[in-house]
């Protein structure tokens, strides 16, 4: 799981995690530890729009530990978070 806690040799300056726990989103409680662990900022991606799913859906445990949170935009859901991750590297603290 170093994509997910941020492996330390395999880190450089620019670094962020981006991901999509899928069903784990709303029930695995380890993934929020894990990004909750990790200094560098988070980002979580869905597909479907996620308030048109199953209620127990409307939650994501993950986006706890998360900067933001982009859904519901299909394939581009991916691309719209990657422009988003490169925005909380590159930006000034």
């Amino acid at each position: 799981m170093n994509w997910l806690t941020g492996s330390t040799e395999n880190r450089q300056e620019d670094s962020g995690i981006l991901g999509t726990a899928e069903a784990y989103t709303h029930t695995l409680v380890a993934i929020l530890d894990a990004r909750r662990a990790s200094d560098m900022p988070v980002g979580e991606v869905q597909l479907p729009n996620i308030q048109m799913r199953d209620a127990f859906r409307h939650t994501s445990n993950v986006s706890k530990a998360a900067n933001g949170m982009i859904y519901g935009f299909g394939s581009q859901s991916s691309e719209y978070a990657l422009d988003a991750m490169r925005g909380l590297i590159h930006t000034p603290s």
